[in-house]
């Protein structure tokens, strides 16, 4: 009988490593998000065309003041820098805020982490751990403007940074790059995870009136550590969505205070703009306490504005089947061929002006 050679044995396993797909490998631990790579050639311009294929986070599509609320915030990486896209439904748009507080008006407060070793994503502000803010406006012209957090201004040299930005029918789109020369101690690699939260300031023309955060809460103000894992990666994978969908397809349930029927609660859930396609049926599955099926409800997409690809789903179901306090709720997306892509429960955590949810 013929024996195998260690080299045979080698290059076998060799060939089913490189043969492993990219959707097997799985995620860091505890990564919430992604940053997916960014084509050649960015141009920080307020273009969000270069997106088209980014992780993306939508906000506020609940908002009563949805039109004026809605946002997408969207996250890519290159071997040069980390850059951030936002689109906006803003009826309202203007940062009057001087150059050195700009979260005083329509802005983005932005979080990052990359920080390696203990100090991590760790309760304290300081060297790889930056606070900032960019926005598209001065007043209510398109001049995009960046300045750190007051009391950190050195917290990094503000190398090649550049903001970007043009107004649209419905609202506006930023681009922001954050060189990594600015954190000497990390090297960018697919795989690598660092740490970020993106918030967005509403002002309606005046002082700042809301705040919306993708991944945290205003604790991110505090403390790094209350900041989301973010993985580069090259692509958005199908098996990632299982751990992302979270924050890729936040969901709101409440029972609206004015109905036509007798009462009803009603499920909403945001559907990420670059990947429409790729969902198909999403039900709220309703449980008891005790994890027993009380009723499964099919969601119908809602387009919020087309351009931009704002789009939502939303399901109903009588009050008198889930009782407030006695029972859970749960999403579940599938893809177009009817296979499971994730889960996702109601976000409980105050991401607004004042505590509670």
């Amino acid at each position: 009988m013929s024996r195998i050679r260690p080299l045979a044995v080698g290059l076998l396993l060799l060939v089913c490593t490189s043969a492993l797909r990219a959707d097997d490998r799985p995620l860091a631990q505890g990564v919430r998000g992604l940053a997916t790579r960014a084509p050649n050639g960015m141009k920080i311009d307020g273009d969000l065309s270069e997106f088209r294929d980014a992780f993306c986070t939508p906000v506020e599509y609940f908002n009563g003041n949805v039109r004026n609320r809605a946002a997408q915030f969207f996250y890519m990486w290159d071997d040069e820098a980390f850059y951030a896209g936002l689109r906006t439904l803003d009826e309202k748009q203007a940062d009057n805020a001087p150059d050195d507080r700009l979260w005083e008006g329509d802005a983005v407060e932005w979080y990052f982490d990359t920080r390696r070793g203990d100090g991590f994503r760790n309760t304290k502000w300081e060297k790889g751990a930056v606070h900032c803010y960019w926005t598209g406006y001065k007043n209510d012209k398109v001049e995009p403007r960046f300045c750190l957090r007051p009391g950190y201004l050195d917290a990094i040299a503000k190398i090649g940074i550049e903001v970007g930005a043009k107004k649209t029918a419905y609202g506006a789109e930023v681009e922001f790059k954050l060189p990594w020369a600015n954190f000497p101690n990390f090297k960018p690699s697919e795989g690598a995870v660092i740490a970020l939260d993106a918030e967005l300031c509403y002002s309606d023309g005046g002082p700042r009136v809301f705040r919306s955060f993708a991944y945290g809460s205003p604790l991110s103000v505090e403390q790094p550590a209350s900041q989301a894992k973010i993985q580069l990666v090259e692509k958005l994978e199908r098996s990632y969505w299982k751990q992302c969908g979270p924050v890729m397809m936040p969901i709101r349930v409440d029972t609206p205070w004015s109905q036509p029927t007798a009462a009803h609660a009603y499920g909403q859930i945001a559907l990420p703009p670059n990947q429409l396609d790729t969902v198909g049926k999403i039900v709220f599955r309703l449980t008891d306490l005790d994890g027993a099926t009380l009723g499964e409800f099919e969601a119908a997409r809602e387009v919020i504005e087309k351009e931009g690809n704002f789009v939502k789903a939303m399901a109903h179901w009588p009050i008198d089947i889930a009782a407030p306090g006695g029972s859970q709720v749960t999403a579940i997306v599938y893809d177009s061929n009817g296979k499971e892509l994730t889960r996702v429960a109601p976000r409980l955590v105050s991401v607004n002006m004042a505590p509670g949810y």
